[in-house]
């Protein structure tokens, strides 16, 4: 017997969110905006998602890593010469990447609303807003 195929909703409360989702379009949307080191990065993501997608350094700095071995980003430090800060940058693949995925990615952050909407809905008999 084949497992059974996951609802959308299921797919979006349980799936694989954060690491492989939502972090690296939301890195690279950011580094398209502007240059950043990895804790810029984090506070600019719990900014914007108002603490919804919790972030931390276990999960951005492989993301960055992955991200720069891939050619998607490049990263350069503030001092070359002594440890410090990794700025990183978004490159023309990375501009190309982050199209891809933002291309199919409507759809899913769709389902994510429309569950809350409904939830919202059915939990407090109140229409979305």
């Amino acid at each position: 017997m084949s497992p059974k195929q996951a609802s959308p909703a299921e797919e979006v409360l349980r799936g694989p969110i954060k690491s492989k989702t939502v972090f690296p379009v939301l890195v690279l949307h950011l580094l398209a905006d502007e240059p950043d080191h990895g804790s810029g990065l984090m506070a600019r993501i719990e900014t914007l998602c108002a603490g919804l997608l919790a972030v931390n350094t276990n999960t951005i700095y492989p993301l960055l890593r992955r991200l720069e071995e891939r050619g998607f980003i490049v990263g350069e430090w503030e001092h070359p010469t002594k440890r410090s800060r990794r700025f990183y940058r978004i490159t023309d693949e990375g501009r190309k990447r982050l199209e891809r995925i933002k291309s199919g990615m409507l759809p899913y952050l769709d389902t994510l609303a429309g569950s809350i909407a409904r939830l919202r809905t059915e939990l407090y008999n109140v229409s979305a807003a």
